[in-house]
C-alpha cells in the first residue's frame, strides 16, 4: 500500500535550505568587505553551526524514498527524478557555466565545455548535492535487501565509523601524500563513502517512522545534550587551530547533523500548523538551492554600483533575503508555464498543515 508523506518534513527542509542561502549570503558578504579579525571569526564559527544544512537536505531524501516506498520503488520512479531533478540540475549546470562567460571574460565553446564538465559531472559548484541523491536513490535500489537482513543499529554504526573515517582522511594532511589520496582531493565530496551515515540513518528512520518516533521522544534530552556536545567540537577545533576548514564535509559535522535533524522533527511535531511561509520555502527549495547564488552575486554587482555604503549585517540581510525570495518567484512562474518545472524543479501550491495530525501524498 502506497505511504503518505508526513509533513515535519516541510519544516526540516525549509530550515536547511535557509541555512544554506544564510551560509552563502555571509561568505559572499566576507569576501566583499574587509572586516575586523573578531567579526569575521565570529561569522565563521556562526557558519559553523549552521553547517548541518546541506547534509539534512540530502539526508531527507533518502528518509522520504524509505518512507514512502519500503516494499519497491515504483515504475515511474526514474522517470519523474530524472525530469524534474536531473533536467534542471543540468539546465543550471549550463546556465552557471555560459554566464560568467557571457559577463565577463567573454564565451567561447572551450571554455564553456570545460567549465560545464566541471560542474555538471565533477560536480565543482554549489548543485553537487544532486549528485549525492542520485547516488543515494542508487544504492536504495542496490542495497535494500542487504539492509533489511541485518540489524539497523549494526549497520547504522559500521556507516558512521566509514564516514566518519573517509571525511577525517581528506580533513587532515595525514593522509595527503598517499597518491590515490591526492587525485580525489578537489572531489571527495562527491562519492557516496562521504555521506553513507545519512542514507543509511535515514533509510532506517523512514522505513520505521513508528520506531524512529518513539526513540527520538524517548531520548528528547539526550538528543539535545548531543546537538550541544557534537555542535562544540568544530568549533573547538576552530578555536585550537587544530581543523579550521568552515564546510558541511567535516567529520565532525556528521553526528551534530543526526542529532540537528532529529531535534528539529521533534520542533516540527509541536507545532499546531506549518506557517505558509515555511510551506512556500519548502515547496520551492530545489529552486531556491539552485538559483540563489545567481540571485546573490547580481545583488551584489548592483550593491557595488550604489553611491552610497551598505553595512556589512544590510548587505547580508538584502543577500539573504533575494536569495529567498528571487527563486520562490522565479520557481513559482516558470512552474505556470510548460516545462517550466523542467528549468527549476517541481512547485506544489503549499496548503497550511498541521504536521502531527494531516498527512499528504508524496511527491
Amino acid at each position: 500500500m502506497k505511504r503518505t508523506m508526513i509533513n515535519e518534513i516541510f519544516f526540516i527542509r525549509a530550515i536547511a535550505c535557509l541555512c544554506v542561502v544564510l551560509i552563502h549570503s555571509m561568505t559572499m558578504t566576507q569576501h566583499n568587505y574587509e572586516l575586523f579579525r573578531m567579526t569575521d571569526e565570529l561569522m565563521y564559527m556562526f557558519k559553523l553551526t549552521i553547517m548541518f544544512a546541506t547534509p539534512v537536505f540530502v539526508m531527507i531524501s533518502e528518509f522520504l524514498l524509505s518512507y514512502s516506498y519500503p516494499d519497491k520503488l515504483p515504475k515511474a520512479f526514474w522517470k519523474k527524478r530524472i525530469l524534474y531533478i536531473l533536467v534542471p540540475y543540468i539546465v543550471m549546470a549550463v546556465i552557471y557555466s555560459a554566464y560568467p562567460l557571457l559577463v565577463g571574460t567573454g564565451f567561447t565553446w572551450g571554455r564553456f565545455m570545460e567549465l560545464f564538465f566541471k560542474k555538471g559531472f565533477l560536480g565543482l559548484w554549489h548543485g553537487y548535492f544532486v549528485l549525492i541523491i542520485f547516488q543515494f536513490y542508487a544504492l536504495h535500489f542496490l542495497l535494500k535487501k542487504y539492509f533489511d537482513r541485518f540489524p539497523p543499529f549494526l549497520m547504522i554504526g559500521i556507516a558512521l565509523v566509514i564516514n566518519m573515517f573517509y571525511l577525517a582522511i581528506y580533513n587532515f594532511s595525514w593522509f595527503h601524500d598517499l597518491s590515490f589520496v591526492a587525485a580525489l582531493r578537489p572531489y571527495y565530496k562527491l562519492p557516496f563513502l562521504g555521506w553513507i551515515f545519512y542514507f543509511t540513518v535515514a533509510y532506517y528512520a523512514g522505513k520505521n517512522i513508528d520506531v524512529f518516533l518513539s526513540y527520538i521522544q524517548k531520548y528528547k534530552y539526550y538528543l539535545l545534550a548531543g546537538a550541544a556536545l557534537t555542535g562544540m567540537v568544530p568549533l573547538l577545533m576552530r578555536y585550537n587551530h587544530i581543523y579550521s576548514v568552515v564546510s558541511s564535509k567535516r567529520f565532525d559535522v556528521v553526528l551534530y547533523t543526526f542529532f540537528i535533524f532529529c531535534l528539529l522533527y521533534l520542533i516540527a511535531r509541536q507545532l499546531k500548523k506549518t506557517p505558509t511561509i515555511v510551506m512556500w520555502i519548502s515547496s520551492s527549495s530545489y529552486g531556491i538551492y539552485l538559483l540563489h547564488p545567481l540571485f546573490q552575486f547580481n545583488t551584489i554587482d548592483f550593491l557595488k554600483s550604489m553611491p552610497f555604503y551598505t553595512n556589512f549585517g544590510v548587505h547580508i540581510l538584502l543577500l539573504f533575503i533575494i536569495g529567498v525570495g528571487g527563486p520562490i518567484l522565479v520557481t513559482y512562474l516558470l512552474n505556470k508555464v510548460p516545462y517550466g518545472a523542467m528549468i527549476v524543479g517541481k512547485f506544489n501550491t503549499p496548503k497550511t498543515s498541521a504536521p502531527s495530525k494531516t498527512k499528504m501524498k508524496a511527491s
